[in-house]
């Protein structure tokens, strides 16, 4: 498998839309141009940087998915008829709330029958090329870059952050711990009894129960090592591509723990595709986190089995745990921690209190200093702590102008305060 990965630019179109830079953009991947959008919010700056890396199958950017076929009908009639587009409305959020995000129309799309010889690296990990992509951009921060993987994608990010010192956390949504084709196998019996109350057959039944033994008998093959030349493709790649891939990912727990990486792992509480107990098998083998989170009401695509839109409460816990882990864009986290200090009274005269408004970054360091720049006070985070919704005493301080700057894991936060004698 040739490893080397080379990544260059051929074109880049800018434009702003709802209070967002939007770059379309290619990238070239093992021979071929890889079309996609980086996002990033209106602001100037670096930003902490997240790439998608998505689910199986012929997918764009958007993740767009029309609900239209027969087996929609039945299986989410309160959809039925509705477009999904995950990979974009799960990008808004995440540009809204401060950081820059890259996805990217798969291979398979964008090269359906033109994408010649497939090996596991040019089929699977065009999301290598992607992050040595966006570590040319100059809005981007290459201390903080996070992996997002959802469904298949959940199984290749720890593989591919084994490899490299540049990915700082990975996201889990709806990934499996199943290897795929004993997953695969598994759905395929499970549609057809979803299927049942809409006309789905006996001899349904009997034809899934073939295919995925055909399915299991296949990769019993490649995992035993046992194929060659004469081995027939499977789903159009070669046993030589299926060998690589799983010796990926049949290792997916082994990969995150091996990582060290900060982790989050998402399950979707209405899966059809990627059962819940997925989670509990994570949880159960990934020791490197606590961070096992199931959201109830949501199908695979991250939408509830009513909406077509992704879940506030899926996007808004990927937020919150980000913000957790310190891998919150410096920008946003500006513009989020100023307006919520507040000191009063101000102007004082002998006390003052310094309150986060229920804030929970973490402040590591409280300074207040005078207009020249020197240090009139210093707190370090244990004191910072015991003293926090208490007055602090300034009472012994000249009347002037003052400098509280607080540290939160190096972004600082000023504010003037005002002494004015009794």
């Amino acid at each position: 498998m040739n490893k080397k990965i080379t990544s260059f630019l051929f074109l880049i179109i800018s434009i702003q839309v709802c209070g967002q830079n939007i770059y379309n953009i290619t990238f070239n991947h093992d021979g071929k141009t890889v079309n996609g959008v980086f996002t990033t919010p209106k602001d100037t700056g670096k930003f902490t940087t997240i790439i998608i890396n998505p689910g199986s199958g012929s997918i764009d950017r958007n993740g767009t998915l029309p609900l239209t076929d027969g087996n929609s009908a039945c299986l989410f009639p309160s959809l039925y008829g509705d477009t999904l587009f995950s990979y974009k409305e799960l990008s808004d959020a995440l540009v809204k709330a401060g950081y820059a995000v890259l996805r990217y129309d798969k291979l398979e799309y964008s090269y359906p029958t033109t994408l010649g010889t497939i090996t596991f690296h040019k089929l699977w990990l065009p999301v290598e090329s992607a992050i040595n992509f966006a570590k040319t951009r100059s809005y981007v921060d290459t201390n903080k870059i996070i992996l997002i993987g959802h469904s298949e994608g959940s199984s290749l990010i720890p593989h591919i952050a084994k490899n490299r010192k540049d990915i700082k956390a990975l996201i889990s949504i709806a990934g499996a711990r199943t290897p795929f084709d004993s997953l695969y196998a598994w759905q395929l019996n499970n549609l057809i009894k979803l299927l049942r109350p809409c006309g789905a057959t006996k001899n349904d039944s009997i034809n899934a129960a073939n295919q995925a033994s055909q399915i299991l008998d296949y990769f019993n093959v490649i995992r035993s090592n046992s194929w060659n030349s004469s081995t027939p493709a499977a789903f159009g790649v070669p046993a030589s591509a299926w060998y690589d891939y799983i010796r990926a990912i049949d290792l997916v727990s082994e990969n995150y723990n091996i990582n060290k990486l900060p982790s989050l792992f998402l399950g979707m509480g209405l899966d059809i595709q990627v059962p819940p107990s997925e989670l509990l098998r994570f949880k159960n083998e990934v020791h490197v986190t606590n961070d096992f989170w199931s959201i109830p009401g949501l199908i695979h695509n991250m939408v509830p089995n009513n909406n077509p839109h992704v879940s506030k409460n899926l996007t808004d816990t990927i937020i919150y745990w980000l913000s957790k882990q310190s891998l919150t864009s410096i920008k946003h986290y500006e513009n989020m921690l100023a307006p919520s200090i507040s000191v009063s009274p101000n102007p004082f005269s002998s006390t003052v209190k310094i309150d986060l408004n229920k804030l929970d970054p973490v402040l590591t360091e409280l300074d207040i200093k005078d207009i020249y720049g020197q240090t009139v006070l210093s707190a370090a985070e244990n004191k910072w702590i015991k003293t926090q919704g208490e007055t602090i005493d300034l009472s012994y301080l000249p009347n002037g102008v003052y400098f509280i700057q607080l540290n939160f894991n190096g972004i600082s936060i000023t504010k003037k305060i005002v002494k004015l004698g009794l």
